[in-house]
């Protein structure tokens, strides 16, 4: 009998995937996309644990390939680097400010930076500052379209004016003014040119009504790729660091970049089944000749999606197979074929990766689902492990300035 016929798997197979994040790769892509903006300053996003690549481990090579600041949208997190030893500048963006004195003030303490978008708001994080004795560093954020965050623009000279009071009684300092274009990954629309001007006017008249921002930043990922004229004091880079498309018009290779996350897994059960077999739940698969089935430890809890069930996009063997059947809480299975090639119960599946190795990238998993790879790598469960690969040039004794 075949080893790969076996249905007993090996006591030595690990029965978990695996995520493997390069870097190396992470601060090429961060070379490349500083190479590519006209901005002084560039933004790492790392939030979502870094898109689920490691928060404090690509802050820190980040920092080192040459951003100067680092955006979350929890507080938590960027308090999270803060308690890593890492001192560059942060911006965190989204918080409760009704409810959150307490890490309002331990932020404003670890000098995060808080973007504002109501009086509210600022009114909340004014205060702690006053009981702290120190202004609180904050961004302004402009609502140009997105509905989202930040203030509208008939509201916006009410925040610019409570910014302006705020500064002058010691509790806040302006740094910056930010807003978010809601048609970023369409470089055409003519949305963009409309929130764009937008945010020139309400610059203009934060400036009037007494504030002097250092930072004006609009530029997402796809700004940054295809819009270089947005780029203003700096660019938040998010998706693009880590070697996703941030538009479907958009390939991360034409401007060199790779992605840095990979997910494998090992196969712990081979086995044949007649035709007529079916598979998995409600046996939504059915087969129609002898075929050999692979057994993969993931599933929907470690964030693998249940639409990719029939997509060939599972990488064993050197030659892409099939997920068949239901994709179930902790696993899946593989359709191997009616001859198993030489698959045996300890291979490593390669869910996705770099597709230079021949593996489906997390931006075809995403288009296999009707959605993008940014939702594929989120969903990717803590309970994964992570092994980093780590660039030759990390040293713990780097230390990075204030950038502003």
């Amino acid at each position: 009998m075949r080893r790969n016929a076996q249905q007993n798997s090996a006591p030595s197979v690990a029965l978990s995937g695996r995520v493997s994040v390069d870097l190396a790769t992470i601060s090429n892509n961060v070379r490349a996309l500083r190479a590519l903006t006209p901005a002084p300053h560039f933004m790492a996003v790392v939030k979502g644990n870094a898109y689920g690549h490691g928060l404090v481990e690509v802050a820190e090579a980040a920092l080192a390939a040459g951003a100067d600041w680092l955006g979350t949208a929890q507080l938590t997190e960027a308090l999270a680097l803060r308690r890593a030893g890492i001192t560059a500048p942060v911006l965190s963006w989204l918080y409760l400010a009704t409810a959150s004195s307490e890490i309002i003030r331990e932020a404003v303490e670890n000098d995060v930076d808080m973007s504002l978008g109501s009086p509210a708001q600022l009114d909340v994080v004014a205060g702690i500052a006053r009981t702290l004795g120190r202004p609180a560093a904050v961004h302004l954020e402009l609502d140009s379209g997105l509905s989202r965050g930040g203030a509208r623009v008939e509201d916006w000279p009410d925040l610019v004016a409570a910014a302006r009071d705020a500064e002058l009684e010691g509790t806040l300092t302006v740094r910056g003014i930010w807003t978010h274009l809601a048609w970023a990954d369409v470089p055409a629309h003519p949305g963009n040119a409309a929130a764009v001007d937008a945010f020139g006017e309400a610059v203009r008249q934060a400036r009037e009504g007494g504030l002097e921002p250092e930072l004006r930043h609009v530029s997402s990922s796809a700004n940054i790729l295809d819009r270089p004229e947005f780029a203003f004091d700096m660019v938040r880079a998010g998706l693009a660091i880590y070697g996703l498309a941030p538009a479907d018009h958009l390939d991360p290779a034409d401007f060199g970049l790779r992605p840095a996350l990979t997910v494998t897994a090992p196969v712990v059960l081979v086995k044949k089944v007649p035709a007529g077999t079916g598979v998995s739940y409600e046996h939504q698969a059915i087969t129609h000749e002898a075929r050999y089935l692979g057994l993969i430890p993931l599933g929907y809890a470690d964030g693998i999606p249940k639409g990719i069930s029939g997509r060939s996009i599972v990488q064993l063997g050197g030659r892409r197979v099939p997920v068949i059947g239901k994709v179930c809480m902790d696993q899946f299975m593989v359709d191997l074929g009616p001859e198993a090639c030489g698959v045996s119960v300890g291979d490593t599946a390669v869910l996705f990766g770099d597709p230079d190795t021949g593996a489906a990238s997390a931006d075809e998993w995403g288009s296999a689902i009707g959605s993008h790879g940014d939702e594929i790598i989120n969903r990717i469960a803590p309970r994964l492990p992570r092994a980093y690969e780590c660039p030759d040039y990390q040293d713990p004794e780097v230390s990075v300035p204030h950038a502003v």
